[in-house]
């Protein structure tokens, strides 16, 4: 069985709790997410989202998972990727994140309401790559997540997870902390119209796992080879495993 992770101590609610409170944060965030997205990163996301891509090796064809998808940035670009041949399927829990999703439809992409530690009605060894991107600090149980995207992936497939951190060295630092501590919950406040979504940023990361401990959990959760790399200064990581080569455990 699973073990279970462990965050920093924060203030924040834990388990249950604390997913009822995200839940109804992005529920009411949805319409304004992408352009908060934009705003917040400057337009990086889209050369963060770039990376991802590459880092899932997809293919004209292939099948994907967008876990945490929310208004679909990511799984649209995947499914660019994969092409009319291929299909993405998009998952996340917050109905209003999906509804702003189907509002930019594409052949190819399925959008699901779901749990991302429990996959329920998704088969085993599944899909050519797994991702989620923002979304592994807002789920309580990352031994959940991971053992799922390990069970879904098909034999020698890619898991890629993207997530802000909190930079190590001096001139990044600084910069985190004027910008994700004071500039982004003060503007992120000002145009979503709910000051409390925002103020959540800086304290999920902060109770966030550090990349090094992410990486452990991937691989005691049954995804081999894990990487990871710091981008924009620190302050974005990319993870990659990829599955067990005789399919999930």
């Amino acid at each position: 069985m699973a073990r279970r992770s462990r965050t920093a101590t924060t203030n924040l609610p834990t388990g249950e709790e604390r997913a009822n409170l995200v839940r109804d944060m992005f529920d009411r965030i949805a319409g304004r997410y992408e352009l908060l997205n934009a705003v917040m990163t400057a337009g990086l996301y889209r050369i963060w989202n770039r990376k991802v891509i590459r880092a899932t090796g997809l293919r004209p064809g292939d099948t994907a998972l967008d876990l945490a998808c929310g208004t679909g940035s990511l799984t649209r670009e995947l499914a660019e990727m994969v092409g009319p041949e291929g299909s993405v399927l998009g998952i996340d829990f917050s109905a209003e994140m999906l509804r702003a999703a189907k509002e930019r439809p594409a052949p190819n992409v399925e959008y699901r309401l779901g749990d991302a530690t429990d996959l329920a009605g998704v088969p085993s060894a599944r899909f050519d790559a797994a991702t989620i991107a923002y979304g592994a600090r807002n789920i309580p149980d990352l031994d959940g997540l991971f053992s799922e995207m390990a069970r879904v992936l098909k034999p020698g497939g890619t898991a890629v997870c993207l997530e802000i951190a909190r930079p190590t060295d001096r001139l990044s630092g600084a910069f985190y902390g004027l910008w994700f501590d004071r500039i982004v919950p003060k503007v992120g406040g000002m145009i979503s119209g709910d000051p409390q979504a925002y103020a959540y940023l800086p304290e999920s990361v902060k109770a966030f796992v550090a990349p090094n401990e992410l990486a452990v959990i991937m691989e005691r959760n049954g995804l081999q080879n894990v990487t990871w790399d710091r981008l924009g200064g620190g302050i974005i990581t990319l993870h990659r495993g990829t599955g067990s080569p005789d399919g999930p455990r």
